[in-house]
C-alpha cells in the first residue's frame, strides 16, 4: 500500500489544491489582477535555462576552499571563472531546491542550486552545487557583537531579510541563524544578502510559529540565543535602530497569498517522492529528540502540503498580526496596508525574471554546445574515511552500553587501518593516524551519543581539499 505523500503526488496538486477550495487555474486574468500566467511562464523558461547551462558546465578544483560546517564540501570552479560551492551527499538537497524555486519565484534570490554527481578520487559523488558568492561576509559581525552596525544595511538588505522571514514561514525553512547569511557591501554599506544552506524541516510544521522569536529547537541549544532566527532583526526594529520595508513586504504576502497553490506545491513534490528522508539538516537516522531533548517530533506527512497551502493564503493575515505586535511594541502606529497592487507586483517579478534570462542567454553564448566529459576531480584527502567517521559520531549510531561502543570505535578502526595501507596520500596517511588515535582514547571513556555532535563540523578540518600543486588558503 503506498504511503500518504506518496499518494498525494501520484494523484497530483491539481486535486488537492481543489479540495482545499483553490479554484485558481493558471490562466488569463480580466480582472485587472496579475497575470500570473505569463509569470509562470518566465519562471519555468529561467529553471530550464539554468539546469541546461549547468549540464554544459566542466569543473576544476578551486583554489579557493572552505573547511566548516556539518557535510564534506570543496569548491569547484567552472570554465568560465565562476566558483561553486559543492556539497557531498544528499542530506537537505531536497529542502534547499524547494526554497531556492519558491524564492526565484517571489523575487527573493538565493544563489544558484542544482543537483549534481560529480567524479571525486575516483568516486562518482552525490550532491547539490550552489553558485559561491566571492568576496561575500557573514552577516553576524555586522548586527551582533561589539563591531556590529545594523545601520548599515540598506533598505534592500533589511527587505531580504524580512521576506526571508515570511518564505521560511511558509516552506518551514526554520534553520536560521545569521551565519546562514553571506552579505556584500558598498564602502561600508550593505547592500547585497544572500540566504545559504537552506532547508525544509517539515516535521515542525503545526508546532512552529510566524513570531519575531520564534527559532528551531534543533539549534536552541548549539548557538547563542542573540544568532538565532530573526529576533536581532525585530530587536534593532523595536528599539529604533533600523525600519524594515513593511508597505513593500506586506504587498508581497498578498501576492503571495493569490498565487495559484498548484504551481507553489510544484516545488516540494521530489521530496514528498523521496519521502522527505532528504529534508532533514542532519541524516535522517539521527533521531531529533538526541538533538533537541524537548522536542519529539511526529511530522503529519500527509498534511504538509496541505498545512503549507493553508499557510500561503492566510500570509497576510499572519504577517499583519507580526507587524501589528511589532508596531505596538515599538510604540508607534504606521499603515503598511496600502502597498503595491498585486499587479504591480506580478509585473515586478516578471521584469526581474525577464532580466536573469537575458543574462543566462547571454552566458549560454560564451559556452561550447558540446563541452565534453567531465574530467577527473582529485581533491579530498580521503573522502571514505571522512564517511566512515561520519557513520561513528551521528548519535543514533552511538550506543549507551559502553562496552558496545568501545567495540564500534574498534571496528572502526579497523577499517581505518585497512583504508591506509591502500592509499598513497601522504596527508590522507597522517589524518587516518590522527583519527585512530583519537577513537582510542574515545574507547577508555566513551561519551554519551549526544556528546558526539560537536565532533561533526570538526572531521572537514580533519579531511581539508589540497589542490594539486597548490598551496590551499582557508577562507
Amino acid at each position: 500500500m503506498s504511503s500518504p505523500s506518496r499518494m498525494l503526488s501520484r494523484r497530483g496538486v491539481l486535486g488537492l489544491a481543489s479540495a482545499l477550495g483553490a479554484g485558481a487555474l493558471i490562466g488569463l486574468r480580466f480582472d485587472g489582477g496579475p497575470d500570473y500566467a505569463r509569470l509562470v511562464r518566465l519562471w519555468r523558461r529561467r529553471l530550464d535555462l539554468e539546469s541546461e547551462l549547468f549540464q554544459r558546465l566542466r569543473f576544476t578544483l578551486s583554489p579557493i576552499q572552505l573547511r566548516s560546517g556539518m557535510t564534506l564540501k570543496l569548491v569547484l570552479r567552472d570554465q568560465l571563472g565562476d566558483d561553486w560551492f559543492f556539497k557531498m551527499g544528499r542530506a537537505a538537497v531536497d529542502g534547499a531546491e524547494a526554497v531556492y524555486r519558491a524564492g526565484s519565484l517571489f523575487g527573493w534570490e538565493t544563489p544558484e542550486l542544482h543537483r549534481t554527481k560529480q567524479p571525486i578520487n575516483g568516486q562518482i559523488v552525490l550532491g547539490s552545487a550552489q553558485r559561491f558568492i566571492r568576496d561575500a561576509e557573514e552577516l553576524t559581525g555586522h548586527v551582533v557583537g561589539p563591531k556590529s552596525g545594523p545601520r548599515r544595511l540598506t533598505d534592500p538588505a533589511l527587505g531580504y531579510l524580512l521576506t526571508a522571514q515570511l518564505l521560511g514561514w511558509i516552506t518551514a525553512n526554520h534553520h536560521v541563524h545569521t551565519r546562514q547569511f553571506v552579505v556584500t557591501r558598498k564602502g561600508r554599506s550593505v547592500d547585497r544578502v544572500y540566504r545559504i544552506d537552506n532547508t525544509v524541516e517539515w516535521y515542525l510544521v503545526g508546532s512552529d510559529s510566524l513570531a519575531a522569536d520564534y527559532v528551531t529547537p534543533l539549534l536552541a541549544r548549539k548557538l547563542y540565543t542573540t544568532r538565532l532566527g530573526y529576533s536581532w532583526m525585530w530587536r534593532s526594529f523595536r528599539e529604533s535602530v533600523i525600519d524594515l520595508p513593511l508597505t513593500e513586504t506586506y504587498a508581497l504576502a498578498r501576492f503571495i497569498a493569490e498565487f495559484p497553490d498548484e504551481v507553489f506545491v510544484e516545488s516540494f513534490l521530489p521530496g514528498i517522492e523521496n519521502d522527505y528522508r532528504f529534508f532533514t539538516n542532519v541524516p535522517h537516522s539521527v533521531r531529533l529528540s538526541q538533538l533537541a531533548s524537548n522536542f519529539v517530533p511526529e511530522g503529519e506527512k500527509e498534511r504538509f502540503l496541505e498545512r503549507l497551502l493553508r499557510r500561503k493564503r492566510s500570509l497576510p493575515e499572519d504577517t499583519g498580526t507580526l507587524f501589528d505586535e511589532q508596531l505596538a511594541a515599538r510604540g508607534v502606529e504606521a499603515d503598511y496596508r496600502d502597498g503595491p497592487s498585486p499587479r504591480t507586483i506580478g509585473e515586478q517579478l516578471c521584469a526581474l525574471l525577464q532580466a536573469r534570462i537575458e543574462e543566462l542567454e547571454q552566458r549560454s553564448a560564451e559556452l561550447p554546445r558540446e563541452p565534453g566529459p567531465q574530467k577527473p576531480i582529485h581533491a579530498i584527502t580521503s573522502f571514505a574515511a571522512h564517511a566512515m567517521l561520519l557513520h561513528t559520531f551521528v548519535p543514533s549510531n552511538v550506543s549507551d552500553d559502553r562496552a558496545i561502543q568501545a567495540e564500534r570505535f574498534q571496528a572502526t578502526i579497523d577499517e581505518l587501518h585497512g583504508l591506509r595501507a591502500r592509499t598513497d596520500d601522504q596527508h590522507e596517511r597522517v589524518a587516518i593516524d590522527i583519527a585512530i588515535g583519537a577513537l582510542r582514547a574515545e574507547m577508555a571513556a566513551p561519551r554519551a551519543p549526544h556528546e558526539y555532535l560537536p565532533y561533526i563540523p570538526k572531521l572537514n578540518e580533519l579531511f581539508p581539499v589540497f589542490p594539486p600543486g597548490e598551496s590551499p588558503r582557508k577562507d
